[in-house]
């Protein structure tokens, strides 16, 4: 399965309350200008080969970037989601890569959070 949606599952099962969709690659154009609902957008960064030998590899290293648009009207901790989610991906063994600062979009005055997760695929 994907890397995006791997992450995408995990999110997902989750069922986070502050979360009202998950989307992967793209935002539906029907959803660029919602700013009444937090949305979270996981798409691929890298993927590099690892674990090699005897002219094969036995793992992958596989990077995605996740971003989440909060909604406008913000009813939540936005740190303790945060952490949750991060709690999640590294309870699942994933690796944090980077965690970027708050932006606020200029046009829509949404909050945004993006970061980069990684995991480390042993092949069979």
């Amino acid at each position: 399965m994907l890397a995006t949606l791997e992450a995408k599952k995990l999110i997902d099962d989750e069922h986070f309350s502050e979360v009202q969709q998950v989307y992967t690659s793209n935002l539906p154009q029907e959803v660029v200008d919602n700013v009444g609902d937090t949305l979270i957008l996981i798409t691929d960064v890298n993927t590099s080969l690892d674990l090699t030998g005897n002219n094969s590899f036995y793992a992958t290293n596989r990077q995605v970037e996740i971003q989440i648009f909060y909604k406008l009207d913000i009813d939540f901790d936005i740190e303790q989601f945060e952490l949750r989610l991060l709690k999640l991906f590294k309870d699942n063994h994933w690796s944090i890569a980077d965690i970027r600062e708050h932006t606020v979009d200029p046009d829509t005055k949404q909050m945004t959070a993006v970061f980069y997760v990684t995991q480390n695929k042993i092949l069979n």
